[in-house]
């Protein structure tokens, strides 16, 4: 274990215009509760269903720039929104998942909360706010390039994004293939899920007791 950090920080760049999320559709090992990590787990049959799904709902919207994590899941999920859409995807490999080291490919261990609390470090892998620091400027460089960017990336990528600003509403665990508007407003940022899918309230993964 390493002790709690003080990560309060203003993070370096904010982001100030709307974009879309997308994390990725479901994978063999989401399903089976092992650790991903940067594992390049490919979608399952029903992921593959809830990217297409997915690629209908953002297919009118005025999205103009698609940038992806460079893991197969998210180029999968997002490569069914740029047929839709008819635009290129920008592959961003800071936008990939946490590295668990020794830990991926096997079911979840019960420090899972302690490392989105940045209390654990995984051998071989990085602790959460190495993770964060990658991903956060990812996250702004992609926006800013916009405007109205479509990011598709990973559940943890969208927990870090959240211990850096405010949620109305509070989305701890963004559910697979459920596209969002985020319009920033200052340090909030305003969430609208996109179809009849409704956003979760707290989280079973992400603050699982240890």
């Amino acid at each position: 274990m390493i002790g709690v950090q003080d990560r309060s920080e203003r993070p370096e760049g904010a982001i100030t215009r709307p974009f879309y999320f997308l994390r990725h559709g479901e994978t063999l090992y989401n399903r089976e509760g092992r650790m991903q990590g940067q594992s390049d787990v490919p979608l399952s049959d029903l992921g593959l269903r809830q990217a297409e799904e997915a690629a209908l709902l953002l297919a009118d919207l005025p999205i103009e720039r698609i940038v992806s994590s460079s893991l197969g899941r998210a180029m999968q999920t997002a490569e069914a929104a740029a047929k839709r859409l008819g635009l290129p995807i920008e592959s961003e490999p800071h936008l990939m998942e946490a590295h668990f080291g020794i830990h991926q490919d096997r079911p979840h261990p019960p420090w899972v909360p302690d490392f989105w609390a940045g209390r654990f470090h995984p051998e071989g892998g990085e602790d959460f706010w190495q993770f964060r620091d990658r991903v956060w400027p990812a996250l702004v460089a992609a926006v800013a390039a916009g405007p109205n960017t479509l990011v598709v990336a990973h559940g943890g990528v969208w927990f870090a994004a959240r211990t850096k600003v405010r949620m109305l509403p509070d989305v701890v665990d963004m559910p697979n293939a459920l596209p969002v508007q985020v319009v920033p407003d200052g340090e909030i940022w305003q969430v609208r899920p996109l179809g009849e899918r409704t956003l979760p309230e707290g989280s079973d993964f992400y603050h699982r007791p240890s």
